[in-house]
C-alpha cells in the first residue's frame, strides 16, 4: 500500500465495499444489448499479475484469479466507503440485529439463483460459512469468529455470534456462496473450480492463458436484459496500456496511469475520463518505541512541516487531496468526522508552528539546522520499498519539506521484505503507508491504533494506549450510528491530540473509462460505485448492469 499514489488494493474484500442499484436509485430497466453499430461487447483490464491467466476460479482461494468475484460469484452485500459506508445490498436484501448484537439475521433476495437454474438457498449460504471453517480456508475476505449458523428456511440464515458482532458486518457481507451441490466433497485448498457455477451476471464463455471471456446469462437473477452481453479481459502489460486505452482497445481499465489526466482525459475530454475516488489515506508513521518519535511535540511538529498539497499533486496531478488531520477523508468520511475536527485540514507546511513544537521537544533551529539540546542536528531515515520508485520520490519530496524547519533526512530504500520486518520489530525512524476506510470508521482505527496491532495492520508506529483501547473495545460493541459517531469522535481527538500517525493524502481506487459506447458511468456527481472494475461483486457488477448504450452520432 506505500507504493504508488494511485497503487490499488484488490477491494472484492475491501471493506466490503459494495454498490446495490436498489440502494443508489439507479435504473434497473432493461436496456438494448447493442450500442452504435450494433456492438454489444466491452473490454476491461482486470489488472491481472502476472503475464498469463491462471484457471482457478475457486471464490474461496487467495489466488482465485480476476473475473471470479462479481462477475461469476458474488458477495452478499456490501457498503459504499465513498459514501460514508452506505449499506448497499445484493444476495442480501436486508438484515437484523438481535439479541444485542449477538445475533444477525439475514435475507436473501428470493429470485438468486446459480447458472444453472438452480436456486441459490439459505442453506447454500449457512454451508459456505461452515465450509470456510471446518476448512480452515482463509479467502481475502467474508470470513469471521462465529457460534452457529443456520438455514432458518430456504431465504433465511440466521449466524449466532459469544459477543457483540456489528464490527464483523462487513466481514459477513463479504462471503461469497457457493453451491453445497458441487462444494460439499471437494477440498476447499486444492479444488481450482475450473468450470464456475456461480450466481453472477456471466458465465465464462472462454478461456485462454491471455484472455478471458464472459457471456452475459440470459437468466440472471437480478436483471434478466444484461446490457453488456460480452465481457472480455485480457492480460494487460502496465507499459501498454496507454496506447490501449487511447486506441479504444480497452475500454474500462483498473490500472494506475501516471499524469492520467494529460496522458488520457485530455486526448478526448469526451469520451475520456479517469476516476480515482478515495478509499483511504496515505500517513506517515513513526516508530513511538524510540526517541524522540516517542514525544508528541516532535510528531507535531513533523505532522505540521509537510506541504500536503505539493505530495498530491506528484505523479498525478488533481487526482488526490489532503486529508483531515483525523485521518479521515472529509468528502467521503464526512458523516462521521465530528463537527469540532470538520475543518481540521493542513493543506501547507506551518513553518512557525513546527517550530514551536519542536522547541517544546527541546529543539531549536541555528542557522539552517535544527539541533537538540545536544547540540546535534535532528536527523532521521525514511525507509521505503526499493521497488516503489515513484514512492521513493515522494519521500525524498518529504525529504525536502522537512529541510526547510532544519532537519536532515536521508530516504533509505530496501526491498519489500525489508521494509515488513523494520515495521513489524519496530526496527525504523520513519515509514509512510496506507490505511483504508470500512463501513464504520471501527475498522480503520482498529488497524492503526489497537496495541495489539503494533507493527502489523496499519499500527505501523507500535503506538500502544489502554485508554485507545478501550474506546475501540466500545466502539467494536456499538450498533448504533449516534453511539458510533459520539466514540469515534473520542477517537478522532486521540488522532489529533497525540499524532500517533501523520495523515498525509488521499489514495484512490484507480479507474479509466471510455463514454464513446457505453454511458452510465459513476462519478464524483454520481458515485453510486466505486468505478475499478476489479472492485468485486457490487461495484463492477452495479456498474456493468447500469450501462446503457451510447447514441450514435
Amino acid at each position: 500500500m506505500n507504493g504508488s499514489l494511485t497503487r490499488h488494493f484488490r477491494i472484492g474484500a475491501l471493506g466490503s465495499v459494495a454498490l446495490a442499484l436498489a440502494a443508489t436509485g439507479c435504473s434497473a430497466t432493461p436496456t438494448p444489448a447493442a450500442g452504435p453499430g450494433g456492438a454489444s461487447s466491452l473490454t476491461v483490464n482486470l489488472g491481472y499479475a502476472g503475464t498469463t491467466i491462471t484457471r482457478n476460479f475457486n471464490p474461496l482461494s487467495l489466488k482465485a484469479t480476476q473475473g471470479t468475484f462479481g462477475f461469476q460469484y458474488e458477495s452478499l452485500f456490501g457498503f459504499n466507503t465513498l459514501k460514508a459506508g452506505e449499506f448497499m445490498p445484493w444476495l442480501v436484501t436486508k438484515y437484523d440485529w438481535a439479541d444485542g448484537g449477538k445475533k444477525i439475521t439475514l435475507h436473501l433476495d428470493k429470485r438468486a439463483n446459480w447458472s444453472d437454474g438452480s436456486p441459490l438457498t439459505a442453506s447454500d449460504v449457512a454451508f459456505t460459512i461452515d465450509y470456510i471453517k471446518k476448512q480452515k480456508l482463509q479467502p481475502s475476505f467474508g470470513t469471521f469468529e462465529y457460534k452457529k449458523v443456520t438455514a432458518v428456511d430456504p431465504h433465511t440464515v440466521e449466524i449466532t455470534f459469544a459477543e457483540p458482532a456489528y464490527a464483523k458486518l462487513s466481514s459477513i457481507g463479504g462471503v461469497t456462496p457457493v453451491p453445497e451441490k458441487i462444494w460439499k466433497n471437494k477440498d476447499g485448498v486444492k479444488f481450482t473450480n475450473p468450470d464456475p457455477v456461480g450466481s453472477g451476471a456471466y458465465k465464462l464463455k472462454q478461456f485462454g492463458a491471455q484472455q478471458l471471456t464472459f457471456e452475459a446469462r440470459g437468466d440472471y437473477w437480478k436483471q434478466k436484459n444484461v446490457p453488456v452481453k460480452i465481457v472480455k479481459a485480457p492480460v494487460v502489460a502496465s507499459s501498454s496500456e496507454v496506447g490501449k486505452l487511447l486506441r479504444g482497445d480497452i475500454e474500462w481499465s483498473g490500472g494506475a496511469v501516471t499524469d492520467v489526466k494529460k496522458q488520457y482525459v485530455d486526448k478526448d475530454p469526451k469520451n475520456h475520463h479517469a476516476w480515482y475516488p478515495t478509499y483511504g489515506g496515505l500517513y506517515m508513521f513513526f516508530n513511538q518505541t524510540k526517541a524522540p518519535f516517542n514525544d508528541v511535540h516532535v510528531r507535531k511538529g513533523l505532522s505540521l512541516a509537510v506541504d500536503r498539497s505539493e505530495l498530491a499533486q506528484l505523479g498525478n496531478p488533481g487526482m488526490f487531496n489532503d486529508m483531515n488531520l483525523t485521518g479521515l477523508d472529509t468528502k467521503t468520511q464526512g458523516k462521521w468526522i465530528a463537527p469540532e475536527y470538520a475543518g481540521s485540514n493542513q493543506p501547507n507546511a506551518e513553518v512557525a508552528a513546527a517550530l514551536k513544537e519542536f522547541a517544546k521537544a527541546g529543539y531549536t533551529k541555528k542557522g539552517d539546522k535544527l539541533v537538540g539540546k545536544d547540540g546535534k542536528q535532528f536527523s532521521f531515515e525514511i525507509t521505503e520499498v526499493a521497488e516503489f520508485g515513484d514512492s521513493v520520490q515522494r519521500d525524498k519530496v518529504l525529504a525536502e519539506q522537512f529541510k526547510k524547519v532544519g532537519i536532515n533526512v536521508d530516504v533509505r530504500p530496501v526491498t519489500g521484505a525489508q521494509v515488513d520486518e523494520k515495521r513489524r520489530e519496530a526496527k525504523f525512524d520513519v515509514v509512510v503507508g496506507g490505511a483504508v476506510y470500512y463501513n464504520t470508521p471501527f475498522g480503520f482505527f482498529k488497524d492503526m491504533l489497537f496495541s495489539g496491532n503494533a507493527g502489523i495492520w496499519t499500527n505501523y508506529g507500535h503506538y500502544k494506549s489502554k485508554s485507545t483501547d478501550a474506546l475501540l473495545t466500545q466502539l467494536e460493541s456499538s450498533g448504533d450510528e449516534a453511539t458510533i459517531k459520539r466514540i469515534s469522535g473520542k477517537l478522532e481527538k486521540v488522532m489529533i491530540d497525540d499524532v500517533p500517525a501523520a495523515p498525509l493524502i488521499t489514495i484512490g481506487a484507480s479507474a479509466e473509462y471510455n463514454s464513446s459506447r457505453w454511458t452510465g458511468w459513476p462519478d464524483e456527481t454520481n458515485p453510486y460505485a466505486n468505478p475499478a472494475p476489479w472492485s468485486g461483486t457490487t461495484n463492477a457488477m452495479g456498474i456493468l448492469l447500469n450501462l446503457r448504450p451510447a447514441k450514435a452520432n
